[in-house]
C-alpha cells in the first residue's frame, strides 16, 4: 500500500488522514493481543468516549482503526470488571 506522509497527514489512495504526531499507532488486531480481548470488542471500545472506559482511535483508511500503543497498555493495566454487577438490577 503507498503512504504518503507530512505532517502527521497521511494520504491514503486519494484519502487525506490527520494522524496524530509523536504517538506509537498500532493496529486494531494488535490492540485486541494486547488487551486480551477480541477485535470486535477493540471496536466496541473504539465507539465508547474515552472518558467511559473507550479507546481514543483514529480512522487510518476506509474500514482501518490506529490506537496509541500507550493508551491501549494504560486500559489493559486497569482494573476491569466483568459480568452482570453483584447483587442484580436496583431499581431507583
Amino acid at each position: 500500500m503507498g503512504v504518503d506522509g507530512f505532517n502527521g497527514v497521511v494520504i491514503l489512495g486519494g484519502m487525506v488522514v490527520a494522524l496524530p504526531e509523536g504517538k506509537k499507532l498500532i493496529s486494531t488486531a494488535e490492540a485486541a493481543k494486547i488487551l486480551g480481548v477480541t477485535m470486535g470488542r477493540v471496536r466496541q471500545l473504539a465507539a465508547l468516549d474515552p472518558e467511559d472506559g473507550g479507546l481514543e482511535s483514529w480512522l487510518a483508511a476506509p474500514t482501518a482503526r490506529v490506537f496509541d500503543e500507550a493508551a491501549v497498555r494504560k486500559l489493559a493495566k486497569a482494573k476491569r470488571t466483568t459480568g452482570r454487577p453483584k447483587g442484580g438490577f436496583q431499581a431507583n
